[in-house]
């Protein structure tokens, strides 16, 4: 495990090693908490632009609007790969178009056997399709991630997004997620007036999702996985920024990280709405970095926690990781039947207590 981070310790601080590259605002979906598709504005960056991307980029979400709805998608992830051959490629998309998308991804695996694929789903049935706003939405996406599958693409994972309106379908979308073998992955409602392009999104009911949230990290955590135990802790940040509107770690957006809209506007993430440059103009990426850290250090950006704007404070910040997944699994070996039977439950709480304070 520790090696697993090691590699990642000595970050250059100003490379960047993630994109969010929005390729296009042209949406299928009706989303409650987006309104990305109420821009009539339909221009997307010739995929030749994207030539211009750091060499340096390790990971790249290619997001929309629908990324399937572009019919080049196929010369985008080809020239990404060739501009940064080292990057990893997810695809997220909302799974409403099965047949265009299969289609699609029989081209790309020919050329890229390696391409992630996100699918959205916020909820079981009905309450998916309430939330996107796409009747029949649910058993479409369902029916992508089945034929994702005859592909035998290896890299397929649910996206779920949890607010206020299926906190109870957490529990039913991750053992969905297992059922189907693909991995899942958690956001939250943010805002964010250049991307998502709504400040209306709130959450109230703090303590309920806290609930659910804990859930999860206790099922990730039994597990055998890295990754899960990583994602657990994401969960845990996520807890904290709920509880406090803060980070627990610190934010290297605009400095390790981009989100690039589809006229090829360059911001820190997509919910800091800071403009720092254009793909078209950028020369060099050095001094593009060096600038856009003056404007950062000059700027306060919105506390945000998303895989995209984490990623990198957790690889830079393992030992902190390693020691919180540590914790939490002897705690949850201590809680099991075994001791819980041996201890009164006010022993066990002081106990506990007294082992979280050793590390």
């Amino acid at each position: 495990m520790i090696k697993f981070f090691r590699k990642n310790r000595n970050i250059d601080r100003r490379s960047i090693k993630d994109v969010v590259l929005a390729i296009t605002y042209k949406c299928n979906s009706r989303c409650r908490f987006c309104n990305i598709w109420k821009n009539d504005n339909h221009f997307s960056c010739n995929p030749i632009c994207y030539n211009k991307l750091p060499q340096t980029t390790k990971n790249v979400n290619l997001t929309g609007g629908e990324p399937f709805l572009r019919d080049d998608l196929l010369e985008i992830i080809k020239i990404i790969s060739r501009r940064a051959s080292k990057s990893k490629i997810v695809i997220s998309t909302n799974g409403f178009l099965p047949s265009k998308i299969k289609q699609t991804m029989q081209k790309i695996i020919k050329f890229r056997k390696d391409i992630g694929i996100a699918v959205s789903l916020d909820g079981f049935g009905k309450a998916h399709e309430e939330l996107r706003r796409f009747p029949g939405g649910f058993c479409l996406a369902v029916e992508t991630i089945r034929l994702l599958k005859e592909l035998r693409i290896k890299n397929i994972k649910i996206a779920f997004t949890l607010g206020d309106n299926n906190i109870d379908q957490l529990k039913k979308v991750y053992q969905l997620s297992k059922e189907l073998g693909v991995e899942f992955s958690l956001a939250v409602y943010h805002n964010s007036s250049h991307y998502f392009q709504t400040r209306k999104n709130q959450i109230n009911n703090i303590g309920k999702i806290e609930k659910e949230l804990n859930w999860l990290i206790e099922q990730e955590l039994k597990s055998f996985s890295l990754k899960k135990w990583i994602r657990a802790y994401f969960a845990y940040g996520m807890i904290k920024f709920l509880e406090t509107k803060k980070r627990i770690l610190p934010d290297y957006s605009g400095i390790n990280s981009l989100f690039i809209d589809p006229f090829g506007k360059i911001y820190p993430s997509n919910v800091w709405n800071l403009e720092i440059g254009r793909l078209q103009k950028v020369k060099d990426w050095n001094k593009f970095s060096k600038k856009a850290k003056k404007l950062i250090l000059n700027n306060k950006g919105p506390n945000s926690w998303m895989a995209c704007t984490a990623r990198q404070a957790m690889k830079k910040h393992w030992l902190e990781i390693i020691k919180w997944i540590i914790r939490k699994k002897f705690l949850l070996f201590i809680k099991s039947k075994k001791y819980k039977s041996k201890y009164s439950e006010k022993q066990l709480s002081l106990f506990l207590k007294r082992v979280a304070s050793i590390f």
